[in-house]
């Protein structure tokens, strides 16, 4: 096994290959979250990023109460793959400037729990604020979640770059993975009047979670674009050798 893999990622693929070989069986529960901690002396952070990464794969299924599910040997649907390059990101922050809005130290709702794998109630730093060009036209409404170790950061908040490498640099840290979700909708009207739209025209929606080599979140940014000013894209390679 590669050493050079984030730990989650590790733990990952020992237990793929225990499911592939039916040490896990198909219908049965793996260990609990505590029993995995123990046998692989690894922090619960990094065993719940290593049973996300294995549900999304289709091999497990996460059952609120009862534990993690096997349902099946090999990967149902496709595979998740880390970005390429997390610098790839930062020149986007670099091109722009942060307006922060509000900021606080503020308790995790139900749904900001679920989006950083943390607890409901955990106190994170929060916050709200607007992407603008060189030319001061709003691009995209911007919404950060700082985990309560990272929340004396405040203090030194870039106006332009990226918010997670200043965190980096600050505390000697590193975010080895990011996991990200677009989608697309109807952009609320709290949303869509700063940047300058109508309630409910479509706009796409980021949301990334910066993860660190433990499995823990570092943080999570939410920003919705126009749609009709946004473009992603993307260069996929093969992976052959």
């Amino acid at each position: 096994m590669a050493e050079g893999l984030p730990l989650y990622a590790r733990i990952e693929a020992r237990l793929r290959e225990a499911i592939a070989k039916g040490r896990h069986p198909v219908g049965e529960l793996l260990p609990t979250e505590a029993e995995l901690c123990a046998s692989h002396r690894v922090s619960r952070h990094t065993i719940r990023e290593a049973l996300r990464r294995l549900a999304e794969a289709g091999l497990v299924e996460r059952r609120q109460g009862s534990g993690s599910l096997v349902i099946a040997r090999e990967p149902s649907r496709g595979e998740v793959h880390a970005i390429p390059s997390i610098d790839g990101l930062r020149q986007y922050a670099a091109d722009t400037r942060l307006l922060v809005r509000s900021r606080g130290v503020a308790p995790l709702t139900p749904e900001e729990a679920a989006q950083t794998l943390g607890a409901a109630g955990e106190p994170w730093l929060k916050l709200e604020g607007l992407r603008v060009g060189q030319d001061g036209r709003p691009l995209a409404t911007a919404s950060v979640l700082i985990a309560p170790r990272f929340v004396s950061i405040e203090t030194d908040l870039p106006e332009r770059g990226a918010i997670y490498r200043a965190i980096e640099d600050r505390f000697g840290v590193q975010a080895v993975e990011v996991v990200q979700e677009i989608t697309a909708g109807p952009m609320p009207p709290a949303i869509a009047a700063p940047l300058k739209r109508r309630a409910r025209d479509i706009g796409m929606h980021f949301l990334r979670r910066y993860v660190e080599a433990d499995g823990r979140t570092m943080i999570v940014s939410r920003s919705w674009h126009p749609a009709e000013r946004f473009t992603y894209a993307m260069r996929l390679k093969s992976q052959k050798d």
